[in-house]
């Protein structure tokens, strides 16, 4: 029983690496993952096909020419399949390669020669099974290196890889590992071990994981065709069974039963037959391979709401016009998107964001004369790639743009009379063409999105004139504290200095006369340790005053200890401080968590609210600050006994341009500008005030994930 199980397996393995394999070749054959991929099928293929035959063989010299055949594909495949894993994850590897194929050539020349396969005789129950000769331990052993080296070369890339190239690298690497499992099994007879090739039929698990990548996750891109061949098959299997049926009916009942017409009124009625319903199926096909294979026509509705409540409400010029490409791409299921924006120092369009695109050419620019850039611009309208070049070709430079941007639809994102970017869409991965609904939903949403990446750019303008009013503003504190920095500087420069010019009058007054050399020698050193001693003083005000002084890199992945960044602030401001009679006091405990952001920005928050909070207070006064923390979050807490702000007043503090302090006395940062610092650090401020008790802001930031662990 099971004899007559084997020939079969190898027929479907053959069938189904053979149309895999010429599928994948004529989508692109100048891809090399799938010219590799098609040899490695075709070996695949090759070696299955000879084992049906040879199952069926019913003669010995017939059963060793098929078997001897089949080993040929055997040869061929680790060589092949090495060659297709290298290609697929674009590793270079030509001199393996060369030498893997040079060695199949080798032994393919004594496949059908005793060396490889000396007879064939009965074993088990099969009545054909070769007995192998000296070479085909050498041979066996080229299959188990190829087989292990590039499935562990795949296991490497999984590791290494993420998103879908990582489930695309998952399916390749399982399925040929079960289809070289249960193909290994048919190797157990050739040692006389008595395993039949059961797990033969496991072959066909490479075809099953490589098509539904295929179909699911665009491995090779190449899922259309797939479609198309479900369709196509489902067609004629359908027209087949129509043309088939209703004849053999009208013949059995009409003809024999009732003696009317003959054989063409049944070859009629099916003609009709196929004609009336054929549409109908293509249609249902169409709908069921969309609905279980691949996503159906997109719905315009749940576009416009994704996208009005998923991109047009995002800030972030970087993540608008990322998340953009992503969403569009999803929905409307291309194969390709972009958005290029206006460069207006460079006078060009730059890609800013893509799926899809080639790597290669993720670098591209268009000028503003170039003719893409510029039809659009002139036009005002959109480029459908169907709808030019019917009357005349399209110029060459707007075809090399089209075929790098892989885009079918390009569409102007305009303001007012200015053109600030492209939005470009690619085939449709159902390889239907873009029609007069998809662009009349498609233009008014690029105008949309036009002013949402508007919006952004602006506020991102914003941010960067804000960063470079903090930072003038800061070097124009720097000139308020010259007082402090002076004495914090001078005063221990001056006391280095009288200690040095003490020590040479009284040496040169004969006030040390009576000292030996050694008494001499001690108190120079005890004077060398005092100067040492106030220059580090010195030298930490400078470096404390310099590090203030540079801006920020906007980074926001410093480790910052709020403690530590509080005590640089006060040492900054204590000397105007302590002119003022105002009391500073750092309550915040030593073991606070750490939070994450940029160190810079933090500590300016710090010293705008500390020195705010001493300009509020108008005779002595006292500044604390308190912190604590909860699971999640630290609270740190600026109080002041300053005049307070009034109630009617208290909900303008963050308004830009507002301020409570007398002319020149406020730092002109402004707490508008210092709440946008705390919040772009994913903090929160507030405010609490009384007049004449003062006033009291809290900060709160996440505790960072380290201090966490």
């Amino acid at each position: 029983m099971w004899f007559y199980y084997f020939p079969y397996s190898g027929l479907i393995n053959a069938v189904t690496s053979f149309i895999l394999g010429f599928f994948v070749l004529i989508k692109n054959f100048r891809l090399p993952t799938n010219r590799s991929f098609s040899y490695f099928a075709f070996s695949v293929g090759f070696w299955a096909i000879n084992y049906y035959f040879w199952f069926l063989s019913r003669q010995n010299p017939q059963a060793l020419f098929f078997i001897r055949s089949t080993m040929v594909g055997a040869i061929l495949i680790p060589a092949t399949f090495t060659y297709f894993i290298t290609c697929f994850l674009n590793q270079e590897r030509k001199i393996l390669n060369t030498v893997n194929f040079a060695l199949s050539g080798v032994f393919i020349c004594f496949a059908f020669s005793p060396a490889y396969i000396q007879k064939v005789e009965p074993r088990l129950f099969f009545p054909f099974w070769p007995v192998h000769g000296y070479l085909f331990h050498f041979i066996l052993l080229h299959f188990l290196l190829n087989v292990i080296y590039a499935h562990v070369v795949l296991w490497q890339e999984i590791k290494k890889s993420a998103g879908i190239k990582k489930i695309q690298i998952k399916y390749v690497f399982f399925g040929t590992l079960i289809g070289f499992i249960g193909g290994s099994t048919n190797y157990f007879l050739w040692y006389k071990i008595p395993i039949p090739p059961y797990l033969n039929i496991l072959v066909g698990a490479y075809i099953v994981c490589v098509a539904y990548a295929i179909v699911r996750h665009q491995l090779m891109e190449i899922e259309v065709i797939i479609k198309k061949t479900l369709i196509f098959a489902g067609l004629f299997a359908a027209a087949f069974a129509i043309f088939v049926l209703p004849t053999l009916i009208i013949q059995e009942f009409i003809v024999s039963q009732m003696g009317l017409g003959g054989r063409m009124i049944g070859l009629s009625i099916s003609a009709v037959l196929i004609i009336l319903i054929l549409q109908p199926i293509r249609n249902f096909l169409i709908n069921i391979t969309d609905k279980f294979l691949f996503q159906k026509k997109y719905d315009y509705k749940e576009l416009l709401k994704r996208f009005s409540t998923e991109v047009l409400t995002v800030l972030d010029i970087d993540v608008l016009v990322h998340t953009t490409v992503d969403k569009l791409s999803n929905i409307i299921k291309t194969r390709s998107c972009g958005v290029l924006l206006l460069n207006e120092t460079k006078n060009q369009y730059e890609l800013v964001a893509s799926v899809g695109v080639d790597k290669n050419w993720r670098n591209i620019s268009l000028s503003l004369d170039n003719t893409l850039a510029s039809f659009l611009s002139r036009t005002k309208s959109y480029l459908l790639a169907k709808h030019q070049g019917k009357d005349s070709p399209m110029p060459k430079r707007i075809v090399e743009n089209m075929n790098k941007l892989k885009l079918e639809l390009a569409i102007p994102l305009f303001i007012h009379e200015d053109m600030i970017g492209i939005l470009t869409l690619g085939k449709k991965k159902s390889d239907e063409d873009y029609t007069q609904d998809d662009t009349d939903i498609l233009f008014p949403l690029a105008r949309t999105l036009a002013i949402a990446i508007s919006n952004a750019m602006a506020l991102d303008e914003l941010k960067k004139t804000q960063a470079e009013a903090a930072q003038r503003e800061k070097m124009a504190v720097i000139g308020t504290l010259s007082a402090g920095i002076n004495h914090e500087i001078c005063n221990p420069l001056g006391i280095a200095r009288g200690q040095c010019e003490a020590f040479l009058l009284n040496i040169k007054d004969g006030l040390y006369k009576k000292k030996s050399d050694k008494e001499l020698l001690q108190k120079a050193q005890d004077i060398m340790q005092k100067v040492i001693h106030e220059t580090d003083r010195a030298t930490a005000t400078t470096k404390r005053l310099s590090s203030f002084a540079k801006p920020s890199k906007g980074l926001l992945t410093d480790d910052i200890d709020i403690k530590e960044e509080i005590d640089e602030v006060f040492a900054l401001v204590d000397y105007e401080m302590k002119l003022d009679k105002i009391e500073a006091e750092n309550k915040v405990p030593k073991n606070l968590m750490h939070v994450t952001g940029d160190k810079k920005q933090i500590q300016e928050v710090f010293f705008n609210l500390i020195r705010n909070a001493a300009q509020a207070i108008q005779e002595k006064g006292k500044i604390t600050i308190n912190a604590h923390e909860d699971n999640s979050r630290v609270y740190v807490e600026i109080e002041d006994t300053g005049y307070g702000i009034p109630e009617d007043k208290l909900g303008q503090v963050f308004n830009p341009f507002y301020t409570t302090k007398d002319p020149g006395k406020g730092t002109g940062l402004g707490l508008f500008i210092v709440r946008q610092i705390v919040e772009r650090n994913k903090g929160q401020i507030s405010v609490e005030s009384k007049v004449g008790e003062g006033t009291m802001f809290t900060l709160v930031f996440p505790i960072a994930e380290k201090a966490k662990v």
